[in-house]
């Protein structure tokens, strides 16, 4: 008993149990993690390390290559690459693809031993290793104030510090780790408060203290230390030295012992002519704004990350509200302090999901409505409802896998519709033709699916060897990305397959019949023949019309026309199989372009302000603030009178947290800004940038707003996918390469991108040369004034960046104590001609031992594999895709000319998307192949030879080219989603082409063997000779195969195609591609299959 005849005689038991798997998979849905992107591990961490004052190369040569040297060794490291400024090295450590998730904890263990043992240039330069960079936040919380109740505008009187706003935002911080499902909530942005004991020089010059002794007293006095413990009658005590600092007049009150004629006296530093203040640190770090339309305030970041398998929907909600009970429940933060999301990714994940409820509920639709027209309600009934079973059921069983409802799943699902809606057409046609043959309805429906079940099967395997491959030929982030592709569409098709041999069989033997003689099943047929039956009636000639019988059994005209093209395809085959040829070469000729993920359409986008690195950051805040009020007017002055804006953050300094899979956050730089643009809808997020481009470029006379000059402002619009700049090349040079060579070929470079037409925003990643002033110290003079090169070093970075005396205490909160000059001198390069150094002996004017030169030095320096690297960069027009330009710049004849111009040990290699498309293709490619050789081995073991597998194979080109013709016609890009649209191609294409064959050899051997037996009556097989078809012969056989065919097929095609028409349509960027490359590929292949295969079918049985 096969499985359709038990499926059909234990019916109850089918029903049942599909019913509990779909109240599971409803369930599942309900419950089922979500996210926007996949999950996977960023096999990255930064080593970052502070040494003030330093200038880059010496930071290069006394940590930045040290720290390389120490961990390029550690055999799972792939690469490392540094930026170096003055004063700071950051170290980028990437692993190799290869280590799994669950042993890169290790790694980093590994590299913090190897970073511990790296010998420093001073005791308190310590390098911090950051193993959570690749960490995304899920929500970003802007805590900022608002205006009062009544006011448009918060006075300057009533603003808060920035202490304030950060004892706030800590109270939400404490209140959000609590909520199930956040693994962290991280704060950034914040402004770090300080207490600066600072005079001038001449008074330091003056008195007999010294910065070392200062830092001493201060200690001495703000101790923290056991008093030990006492034990008497009474019981044990603990004795505590109430020492920490309570308030700043203490500070001022910390004594220092000055020597005066009348002997030693203990004076305060307030009579010393020291100030003393608190605020906060100056220079900032970071700055950190929020905005909407009505304007900007300070603001305090919070970037909550989720656990792993949490529901980022559930996690989401779960924050905003317990925010809100904060706000007006439990009114923990006063009325005038919000706290706004600037970021938050459930929102597109709950319309990604939702699209794909939409687009499954027209799938069903589509299928009712083509299938009812064609065949009838009951046919078209049974078909329909195998989806949502499939899709529901499907959802329980990939969660059973680790695998959760993200863009990647969520696009799997849609790939499988077409695919999962074939198996169902299939039997469901042969059990109608079935029963128009005669039989019963349910063995009708069990010798359907009993004829196909073997053919399916192979089918399915076969697209299923398409994808699993992923599996195992993927590396690292990417097989962790796509991991739930295979894993979903390999599940759907088995169970659609399981369910067509078992549900789908008892649902066509209760609904499906076959037509009346007088009533065909079709209603647009029904139709036809009733309004041919009126016209007749009203002929004036009078013949008869046909009789019902007659008109029945007419073959239709789809068929008559088929009859016609096939027959002429087989009598022609090896013309038919020319022109197909020729087709082929033809298409792929066409130009198609070529971009791993395209733009995102969100309601999100990025502002880059990029100042030379001379820059302040109080500069790069003035010019970030210009940005801002361009945005703000933009959103403002709209004709339509609809905002653009929602809101805004601003973060001048860095990059702060990494809040969206596609976006790499910047290291700390001062001469860097950020601003994320959060907009009303995504239709407006593409032209809301390119106006901010425009008029940050060239201003905007209408709208009163000028160009902003002396900064870079680069609209950012989020990628999908892994991040990657769209142009970039890299110049390298052997370990610590010439600047110079390095300067004049990147110049060079950027004259050769920078002439063509698609890129703007030309760069390179060393930017200018920094101010510096050398210091060149007289050796002999400093060593007879007891002073060395350490000292005067000392002595002016406690002059100038602030030397740390101790640490202040409130609580938990611990404040820094520095001592430096006063901001006026700090400014002025003429107050260090007449700086005192200390020494042994003393305080020593500078100018007695030293002289000050202002020079031009390098003030960024990256570095790639511990080699010196300029990286030039480019961003590209709308609608141009960098790979293109990419590939022209280096086959032209500038590019060689430069390459030719480079010393030996200097060299020039794309990088960037480029890069990432090369390498991700190649593992694709690898894909690719395991998959072929599964489909071959897969069709050899069915048909037992080569000669089958052939013809059945020779459709996979067809669908190629019938996707590179979508990919042309429609101006798409071959990029990673339309390449799981030709899997998804192939595999549609390879089930028609195998149920083709199986009725075509079906038809050639029920004819042999009626010939056969016709021979055998008439006594000729005493001959020998076996009989055989004629050419004839074999041409009917194969055309009848496909007039069976082409229904199931027509409707499989049909209802594929409806149902990617509304993501083609609605999609957005992330399903155009695979929409149009499917829909085109599908409609071409589907017409050239049935002819194509019957000529290649009768060119090897002739």
């Amino acid at each position: 008993m096969g499985l359709p005849a038990a499926a059909a005689k234990y019916r109850t038991i089918v029903v049942s149990l599909s019913l509990l798997a779909m109240v599971w998979g409803t369930i599942t849905f309900f419950t089922i993690p979500r996210r926007e992107d996949p999950q996977f591990t960023i096999r990255v961490c930064v080593v970052s390390t502070t040494w003030p004052g330093a200038p880059a190369e010496t930071v290069e040569e006394l940590i930045t290559d040290k720290i390389e040297q120490s961990l390029i060794s550690i055999e799972e490291v792939d690469i490392t690459r540094s930026t170096t400024l003055t004063g700071q090295s950051t170290v980028f450590v990437e692993l190799e693809d290869r280590i799994p998730p669950s042993e890169i904890q290790n790694v980093w263990d590994k590299v913090r031993a190897r970073v511990d043992l790296v010998p420093m240039p001073s005791a308190s330069v310590r390098p911090i290793v950051n193993d959570e960079f690749g960490d995304t936040s899920v929500l970003l919380l802007a805590v900022h104030q608002t205006p009062s109740h009544g006011r448009e505008e918060v006075r300057r009187e009533d603003a808060y510090t920035a202490r304030q706003l950060e004892v706030y935002a800590e109270d939400v911080q404490d209140a959000l780790r609590l909520l199930p499902g956040i693994a962290k909530v991280e704060m950034f942005g914040e402004r770090d408060e300080a207490i600066y004991i600072e005079t001038d020089l001449a008074n330091w010059a003056q008195l007999g203290l010294t910065t070392a002794q200062l830092q001493s007293l201060a200690n001495e006095r703000n101790i923290i230390q056991a008093g030990g413990e006492l034990d008497n009658s009474s019981g044990h005590y603990s004795v505590k030295i109430d020492g920490e600092f309570n308030a700043v007049q203490e500070i001022e009150q910390i004594a220092s012992t000055v020597r005066t004629g009348s002997g030693d006296n203990s004076v305060p530093l307030k009579q010393l002519g020291l100030t003393v203040t608190r605020g906060v640190e100056d220079p900032a770090d970071y700055l950190c704004r929020y905005g909407d339309e009505s304007g900007s305030s300070p603001a305090v970041m919070l970037g909550i990350t989720m656990k792993s398998g949490a529901s980022i929907i559930d996690v989401c909600n779960a924050a905003k509200h317990r925010v809100d009970e904060m706000l007006h429940v439990e009114k923990r933060l006063p009325p005038d302090v919000g706290v706004t999301a600037v970021s938050d990714q459930s929102m597109s994940v709950e319309k990604k999901i939702s699209d794909v409820i939409v687009n499954v509920i027209e799938a069903v639709l589509i299928v009712v409505v083509v299938v009812y027209v064609v065949v009838g309600f009951r046919t078209s009934f049974v078909m329909a409802a195998n989806i949502p079973i499939v899709v529901v059921v499907a959802i329980g069983l990939i969660s059973l896998f680790g695998v959760e409802l993200e863009q990647i799943s969520l696009a799997a699902l849609i790939i499988s519709l077409g695919l999962l809606v074939d198996n169902a057409v299939q039997v469901c046609d042969q059990a109608r033709s079935n029963q128009i043959a005669g039989m019963a309805p349910f063995p009708a429906a069990i010798e359907g699916a009993n004829t196909l079940a073997i053919p399916m099967l192979v089918g399915t395997l076969t697209t299923m060897a398409a994808f699993v491959p992923m599996l195992f030929s993927l590396e690292g982030g990417g097989k962790e990305y796509v991991y739930s592709l295979p894993v979903t569409v390999s599940t759907t098709l088995a169970l659609s397959w399981v369910l067509a041999m078992t549900l789908c069989v008892i649902l066509a033997g209760i609904f499906i019949r076959a037509p009346k003689t007088e009533q065909p099943g079709s209603p647009v047929v029904a139709g036809f023949r009733a309004m041919q039956r009126w016209v007749s009636r009203f002929r004036k000639s009078g013949k008869t019309p046909a009789s019902p019988e007659k008109t029945l059994h007419r073959e239709s005209l789809p068929h008559r026309v088929y009859g016609v093209i096939g027959g002429w395809a087989v009598d022609h085959y090896w013309i038919t199989l020319l022109l197909t040829v020729a087709m082929i070469v033809g298409i792929l000729t066409l130009p198609v372009s070529s971009e791993f993920f395209p733009e995102a359409a969100g309601t999100q986008f990025a502002v880059k302000v990029i100042l030379p690195e001379t820059a302040t950051i109080t500069q790069t805040s003035e010019a970030a603030a210009e940005v801002e009020t361009i945005i703000r007017r933009l959103s403002q002055q709209q004709p339509d009178g609809k905002s653009w804006l929602r809101s805004y953050r601003t973060l001048v300094g860095g990059g702060g947290a990494r809040w969206n899979l596609s976006w790499s956050p910047e290291p700390k730089n001062r001469s860097f800004a950020e601003i994320l643009v959060r907009t009303t809808d995504s239709s407006v997020t593409p032209q809301f940038v390119e106006r901010v481009r425009e008029v940050a470029e060239r201003g905007d006379a209408a709208l009163g707003l000028s160009p902003v000059v002396g900064a870079r402002v680069v609209p950012v619009q989020l990628a999908l996918g892994p991040p990657a700049d769209p142009l970039v090349f890299r110049i390298s040079g052997n370990g610590f390469a010439d600047p110079a060579i390095l300067r004049t070929a990147a110049d060079r470079l950027k004259r050769i991108v920078d002439a063509q037409r698609e890129t703007w925003d030309v760069s390179d990643s060393w930017g200018i040369d920094g101010y510096q002033i050398r210091v060149a110290v007289d050796h002999d003079r400093a060593t007879l004034a007891g002073v060395t090169n350490s000292q005067v070093a000392q002595t002016l970075n406690s002059y100038y960046s602030g030397l740390q005396l101790t640490t202040f205490r409130e609580g938990d909160h611990q404040v820094p104590v520095y001592f430096r000059l006063k901001q006026s001198q700090r400014e002025s390069i003429n107050g260090l001609q007449e700086s005192f150094v200390e020494g042994d002996n003393g305080k020593v004017p500078l100018a007695s031992i030293a002289s000050l030169e202002p020079t031009f030095e390098l003030a960024k320096i990256g570095r790639r594999n511990m080699n010196r690297t300029i990286e030039v960069s480019s961003r590209m027009e709308p609608g141009v895709t960098g790979n293109d330009v990419v590939s022209r710049v280096l086959k032209s004849d500038e590019m060689r000319a430069l390459e030719a111009s480079l010393p030996v040990g200097y060299w020039i290699e794309p990088g960037g998307s480029y890069e990432e498309s090369a390498e991700s293709g190649a593992q694709m490619m690898k894909s690719f192949a395991i998959s072929f050789v599964l489909i071959v081995l897969c069709l050899i073991f069915q048909y037992n030879g080569w000669l089958r597998p052939l013809i059945i194979l020779s459709t996979l080109p067809i669908a190629l080219v019938g996707a590179w013709l979508g990919l042309y016609l429609f101006d798409e890009s071959l990029g990673f989603m339309p390449q799981l649209g030709i899997l998804a191609l192939f595999g549609i294409v390879l089930n028609t082409a195998i149920i083709f064959i199986e009725f075509a050899d079906i038809l050639v051997n029920e004819r042999l063997a009626a010939k056969t037996q016709t021979v055998a009556s008439t006594q000729e097989s005493d001959q020998g000779v076996k009989p055989r078809l004629t050419f004839d012969e074999l041409r009917e056989c194969l055309v009848e195969a496909g007039k069976q065919r082409m229904l199931p097929i027509f409707l499989t095609t049909a209802t594929t195609v409806g149902g990617l028409i509304p993501l083609a349509l609605s999609g957005g960027p992330l399903w155009e591609g695979l929409a149009y490359c499917m829909i085109v590929g599908l409609s071409l292949t589907t017409a050239l299959t049935l002819v194509v295969i019957p000529a290649l079918y009768a060119a090897t049985r002739r």
